[in-house]
């Protein structure tokens, strides 16, 4: 027994490791930059070399960086690793069992149930953008899978109103118009207020010919956007091409640092009385419980985080213009950020509950090892009885010192989270009489990343044009 909790001490005080977010950092300011020659590399090294411990956020993170430079059929190999990786973890991280004596954050990151829905989306998007319809809609056959399966199981807000609505769309142009329909009526469900859905049963009961709900869901003929070659509206007909634009906005929320343990006494009152009802069925107490409770409480960082939103403005919807003529903005159907926010909120006293007997068990294994080596002392030293004392107290003083600066180290928020994605998805949909076009996008603040040229794109009639950027 002994010997375990000496090699426990010497692992707490040895044991030191660079964090996700700062590993990420460099890649994240070159990407954010569009430097993609030096971020590319970085990324790719990391997400084949990585353990399984991070493995799926560096895939989740290269997935992205290649899906933005436009390399869409190595984000999709990417994220089908990704893919593969949450097929065989179906264990949410808050779920997760957190670790005994190291960091926590080294636990397994497996992702939220609303994240692996994202991974499939992006799928289906890259083979949109590879022009591969119908492997597209294989992908969103298995983003609605997810879905129904999470409306049973997690909260409304988690479900994505995105993807479900651009598997609305391909669903139409692939002629599965009863798909189309369940996916256009799971989307009134969840969102009611959204009125532009009555458009779009407008449209989906003119392609099948269906009066009946051409006369239902006539209101919504208003809210079409269906343009003549001078981009004077007109009446919806299915002659008209179909343009989709896309737009992936902002930066995500990320999970940032409270700051110090006492700088919130509830969690911290909490903890210290664990760790004092720990040390009671351990029968220890005195000098090494007080000096090292005395050091967390004033070194150790507060083990829950909070998610902080970045650059709000950069995530609003962004104005559309045709040949110079503005015909209105993106709509937001997938909030990342708020529901990442939501989530993180709905577990957070379970998180609490977790991170303090956690945390606690890990500073009594660290006073139970300094004072068993403190005692053991005195049976070392059985020729020097009247140095006992000292030695014991000496040991027991630096010990404390040392193990509670350590065990402060140790006691961390996990801070890995989805750094590269968007804040949230944008979507619109227009009809133009066929021909070529001029696209411009416009935001106050804001940039497409890459300064991706939109102009003289040609759209034929009755065919869909997916147009796909990312805007900061």
């Amino acid at each position: 027994m002994k010997k375990y909790l000496y090699v426990v001490l010497i692992t707490l005080i040895l044991f030191c490791a660079t964090g996700y977010n700062k590993t990420i950092a460099d890649i994240e300011s070159s990407f954010y930059k569009e430097d993609f020659d030096s971020a590319i590399p970085k990324i790719r090294s990391l997400a084949e070399d990585s353990s399984t411990t991070d493995k799926l956020l560096y895939l989740m993170e290269a997935g992205i960086v290649f899906h933005s430079k436009g390399d869409y059929e190595t984000s999709n190999k990417v994220f089908k690793q990704a893919e593969e990786f949450v097929d065989t973890e179906k264990t949410s991280v808050t779920g997760d069992t957190l670790s005994f004596i190291v960091n926590d954050t080294y636990s397994k990151f497996v992702g939220e149930s609303f994240e692996r829905v994202i991974i499939k989306q992006y799928l289906a998007m890259n083979s949109l953008m590879l022009h591969d319809v119908p492997n597209a809609k294989r992908y969103f056959k298995k983003v609605d899978y997810e879905l129904r399966d999470m409306k049973v199981n997690d909260a409304k807000y988690k479900q994505n109103l995105f993807a479900r609505y651009l598997d609305a769309i391909v669903s139409e142009e692939v002629g599965n118009y009863n798909d189309a329909r369940v996916s256009y009526k799971n989307i009134s469900e969840i969102s009611p207020d959204n009125k532009d859905i009555l458009a779009d049963r407008y449209v989906l009961a003119v392609k099948e010919g269906d009066t009946k709900d051409q006369q239902k869901f006539a209101e919504g003929k208003s809210n079409i956007l269906s343009f003549n070659s001078s981009l004077s509206q007109i009446e919806y007909n299915p002659n008209l091409a179909e343009v989709v634009i896309i737009n992936e906005a902002g930066k995500a929320a990320t999970k940032e640092s409270k700051g110090k343990l006492a700088k919130e006494p509830i969690i911290q009152g909490a903890l210290f009385k664990a760790v004092e009802i720990a040390l009671r069925s351990e029968a220890q107490e005195g000098l090494t419980a007080t000096a090292i409770m005395a050091t967390v409480g004033l070194l150790a960082e507060n083990p829950i985080p909070e998610y902080k939103k970045r650059e709000e403005n950069s995530a609003n919807p962004i104005e559309i213009l045709i040949n110079s003529k503005k015909i209105g903005k993106t709509k937001i159907y997938n909030d990342y950020s708020e529901t990442a926010i939501a989530n993180f909120n709905d577990n957070y006293s379970s998180m609490v509950t977790k991170h303090i007997a956690t945390i606690a068990t890990k500073i009594v294994t660290a006073i139970v090892a300094t004072e068993t080596l403190a005692k053991a002392s005195r049976s070392n030293n059985n020729n020097r009885k009247g140095n006992d004392a000292l030695v014991e107290m000496v040991i027991r003083i630096f010990g404390s010192i040392i193990t509670g600066y350590t065990v402060s180290n140790l006691i961390e928020p996990d801070l890995r989270c989805w750094r590269t994605l968007p804040s949230n998805f944008q979507i619109k949909r227009i009809f133009l009489e066929p021909g070529t076009y001029s696209f411009e996008f416009q935001s106050s603040g804001t940039r497409t990343m890459g300064e991706k040229n939109f102009k003289n794109l040609t759209v034929d009639k009755g065919k869909t044009t997916y147009i796909n950027f990312r805007s900061l």
